[in-house]
């Protein structure tokens, strides 16, 4: 299971991410999977129909496009990093077609969604951007159920600096920010995983049938 990225570690991440095989990494874990159980074997063998048809030809790591704001997290595998693109505009289009409403915050109440690592502490190089709303994802699988901000950081850091006594944020839990994978390699991984974690765990998060996967969602 991926680890978001921690503040020490974020350089390296960005670096050791290029060198990632989602190939053999996708290869490795459908073998654990239909080594596990009759319902692993029949995910993995879905995953592997999945990744022959559609994932081959997939570019990695993906071209981020210059005057496109996109947002890399990165999550750590036995094989190496993987970088996850989340498309910030698009989030931004999503919220205003779905009228999708914000979530009022005491800025010390999410000042822990803030990574260290994404914060621009020289104030003399602070390029305002303040196109696109301050967005939090919170996942289960991803950043271990815990809020991380994928986009107005500085906001946030700012607010609670400033003892300001509240702030909006749309927050976005689990399968709510799939939309936002900017690539289709980013949104395979993040359903390959959840049926890695729920094969391994004889779990069924965010499933109701017993012998439901994300991989039928993503074909569907």
């Amino acid at each position: 299971m991926g680890n978001a990225m921690v503040k020490s570690k974020i350089d390296y991440y960005e670096k050791e991410s290029r060198y990632f095989n989602p190939l053999k990494h996708f290869s490795t874990r459908i073998q654990e999977m239909e080594n596990k159980s009759k319902y692993g074997a029949v995910v993995a063998s879905k995953w592997s129909e999945f990744v022959i048809q559609s994932l081959m030809d997939e570019m990695y790591p993906v071209v981020h496009p210059i005057g496109q704001e996109t947002f890399s997290l990165y999550a750590e595998f036995p094989i190496g990093v993987f970088e996850y693109a989340l498309d910030i505009g698009g989030a931004t289009s999503l919220i205003g077609e779905k009228s999708i409403k914000p979530v009022i915050f005491e800025p010390s109440k999410i000042i822990a969604s803030v990574d260290g690592g994404n914060i621009n502490k020289d104030t003399s190089n602070i390029k305002t951007n303040h196109k696109n709303p301050v967005m939090v994802i919170q996942s289960h699988h991803l950043t271990e159920g815990k809020p991380y901000c994928i986009n107005g950081n500085h906001r946030i850091f700012e607010a609670h600096r400033n003892n300001n006594r509240q702030i909006e944020v749309y927050l976005f839990k689990d399968l709510e920010f799939v939309p936002f994978f900017y690539d289709t390699l980013s949104k395979a991984m993040y359903y390959f995983e959840m049926d890695y974690s729920n094969v391994i765990n004889n779990k069924r998060n965010f499933l109701k049938g017993e012998y439901d996967a994300f991989v039928y969602v993503f074909n569907g």
